[in-house]
């Protein structure tokens, strides 16, 4: 074990450069002005005054270490126990300074935003003979997972509806042959922080993409309709070039068609996986990862593992449809709930019966429909495990769940 109350050789520096960054930061200065004042600050009062400090912490920290059993695993703020040995990204954090990689050392990101939990259950259709949404653009820093620095993400608000904190955008829901009417704004207020140009296609419409699917300028705002004749789980995203940066860097979302007298449930969930590609802390994602479909996170809802940490709370025995879709860009999924077998699946256009899994190329969408039939803890994944690793694992809880054995997997 390694010694706790000896601070690691490069720890001065780290405060140091923490503490610096943090005063100058409150004065208003920029970053290159921050590294010459950590030059000016170097002389070795500075370093054994830090040394000391870190020496009391590091003490105080051996003393917790203790106290606690000598478990030095981070615990997130609720019951991992659900997860019954499916591992991912730990909890949501709340503070604006990000990890970087395996290193204790942050980064002041000013204005990223807080987490909040997007709710998974899925929204109501709209009111009127025509279903219209405000889809309103805007460009954001926030972070997708606990272990990643912040990155910048390009999200839609719908209808007013905006997930700060996180990388999703909002489902819209419409039935079967419903008239749609989308008013795209792109970053009608300063907030928004728009400063390019933006579109949105709809997979599920049948227009000319030319005219529809126009890309419009910061400020600007454009409206089409379309019917939406087809039901399914449709994707919907920015189209303007290049287009994969638009949707790597977060302009992804799902339109669910309802089929025309569809059987009623107790409960619908709607879950969209999608990847983020991290760049440097606070700036926009990686074009590089992009190209090479490496991503750093792969989520449900625009958030790493946080249904894991703050489990969908159900109940058993009632029939459960969750809508699915894979935003991508450009990875596979496997969507799959641990403990359960869907009934009913519904992918593409084709019907199922009796599956495991249901295989969803990127843009591919659908749902499935199954009970949970004893009290317990169900995790949801992507059976591409090098994949859920990255975060994209959920847990649905029964009201009665008991706690997890130690040592249970899947």
């Amino acid at each position: 074990m390694a010694n706790l109350t000896k601070p690691p050789p490069d720890s001065p520096s780290v405060n140091e450069l923490e503490a610096l960054l943090q005063e100058e930061l409150a004065h208003g200065r920029d970053l290159e002005d921050r590294t010459e004042v950590l030059e000016l600050r170097s002389g070795l009062a500075v370093m054994f005054a830090v040394i000391a400090v870190a020496i009391v912490l590091a003490s105080a920290v051996a003393l917790i270490f203790i106290s606690a059993g000598g478990n030095d695993t981070e615990l997130p703020p609720s019951d991992t126990s659900a997860v019954a040995g499916v591992t991912g990204a730990t909890a949501p954090a709340h503070d604006a300074g990000a990890t970087s990689g395996s290193t204790t050392e942050k980064v002041a990101i000013a204005g990223v935003e807080r987490y909040e939990r997007p709710d998974p259950t899925l929204p109501a259709i709209p009111a009127g003979p025509v279903k219209k949404f405000r889809v309103e653009v805007y460009e954001h820093v926030t972070r997708v997972s606990k272990t990643q620095p912040p990155t910048q993400v390009w999200s839609y608000a719908i209808n007013g509806k905006y997930h700060r904190g996180t990388g999703v955008s909002e489902p819209m829901v419409v039935t079967e042959g419903d008239q749609v009417e989308i008013t795209l704004i792109n970053g009608g207020t300063k907030a928004a922080n728009v400063t390019f140009p933006h579109s949105i296609d709809y997979h599920s419409s049948e227009v000319a993409p030319n005219d529809a699917f126009r890309t419009i300028e910061p400020g600007e705002t454009f409206k089409f309709d379309f019917s939406a004749d087809h039901p399914g789980v449709f994707m919907y995203h920015c189209a303007t070039d290049p287009v994969l940066l638009h949707t790597g860097a977060g302009m992804v979302g799902m339109m669910v068609v309802k089929p025309r007298n569809l059987a009623p449930v107790d409960r619908e969930l709607w879950m969209m996986q999608q990847e983020y590609y991290i760049g440097e802390p606070g700036k926009i994602a990686d074009q590089k990862k992009m190209a090479a479909k490496t991503p750093d996170v792969i989520a449900f809802n625009g958030f790493a593992a946080q249904y894991k940490d703050q489990p969908i709370a159900v109940k058993k025995g009632e029939r459960i449809r969750m809508y699915v879709l894979n935003a991508g860009p450009s990875i596979w999924s496997a969507f799959h709930v641990i403990g359960t077998v869907f009934d009913t699946t519904r992918v593409e256009g084709v019907v199922g019966r009796d599956a495991q899994t249901i295989n969803l190329a990127p843009s591919q969408g659908g749902w499935v429909e199954f009970t949970l039939d004893a009290e317990g803890s169900f995790p949801f994944v992507t059976h591409a495990f090098g994949d859920m690793v990255t975060g994209a694992v959920g847990v649905l809880r029964t009201a009665n769940a008991p706690a997890a054995k130690k040592g249970a997997s899947h």
